[in-house]
């Protein structure tokens, strides 16, 4: 019925409602065991089964042992290349993880068995309330097209939106060396958009507060970019640096 793929290779599939297998070079490796009814599955950092409106429970690729669960409605998860962030998008939202890989370590080391698995695997960092039809991660940057055709990105819960689309289309991917993101259609026409690197890599510093490397990229940022980059830090609660910055008095 389905196939996801983890980042190392192994990839998983539901066969049943009830079934779901993960595999590794074509051979099984594990068969989750499941009290529950599984209608859809996720790939990424770890494998995510859905059971209806009711949860999601994410499983480690390696064990094949349950993680966590997650009480949510969810209709699709992302997870950034670095499997340090994890967004669940729902019919109203997207909820922003950020995963703690050495706390899910001690869990299973410990062997701890709780219900609703490693309570402390994952730290909830901000909701945006738009649902996202397509998505990806750009470092920490979350870029996704919302249910009104606009394509926006969002970096520390601070969403920005880059253009305001006639007609429904799907993020293809982006190519830093020409600051651009693609884009295609149902008809497989193809165009791209402006998101300039180095306005990503400051704002993925400031959230991460790493001031000194913010502060080497920041002349690389051009000077029609500056008031938008003031209003993020403002939203981050750094007035003073947002006013440092900013070109527009008002």
């Amino acid at each position: 019925l389905e196939v996801v793929w983890s980042p190392s290779g192994d990839y998983a599939t539901r066969e049943a409602s009830s079934k779901v297998k993960i595999f590794r070079d074509f051979k099984e490796r594990h068969t989750l065991s499941l009290g529950y009814s599984v209608d859809a599955i996720f790939g990424g950092a770890m494998l995510a089964c859905r059971s209806g409106q009711d949860f999601v429970f994410f499983y480690d690729w390696e064990t094949g042992s349950p993680v966590r669960r997650i009480d949510a409605t969810v209709k699709n998860v992302f997870w950034s290349d670095s499997a340090l962030l994890c967004c669940i998008a729902s019919d109203t939202a997207m909820f922003v993880l950020q995963y703690d890989k050495d706390a899910v370590a001690t869990y299973m080391e410990e062997g701890t068995n709780e219900d609703d698995g490693c309570e402390a695997a994952f730290d909830p960092l901000y909701e945006v309330s738009e649902r996202v039809s397509t998505g990806r991660w750009l470092g920490d940057c979350f870029v996704y097209i919302n249910s009104n055709d606009r394509l926006n990105y969002v970096v520390g819960g601070e969403v920005q939106t880059l253009h305001h689309l006639d007609r429904r289309m799907y993020l293809l991917g982006y190519m830093s060396k020409e600051n651009r993101l693609f884009l295609v259609d149902k008809e497989f026409n193809v165009v791209s958009y402006e998101l300039l690197l180095s306005v990503l890599e400051y704002k993925t510093c400031v959230v991460r507060r790493d001031f000194d490397t913010a502060a080497t990229i920041l002349p690389q940022i051009p000077s029609e970019q500056r008031n938008k980059i003031a209003r993020f830090l403002e939203a981050q609660g750094l007035k003073e640096e947002a006013l440092d910055i900013a070109t527009d008095n008002d």
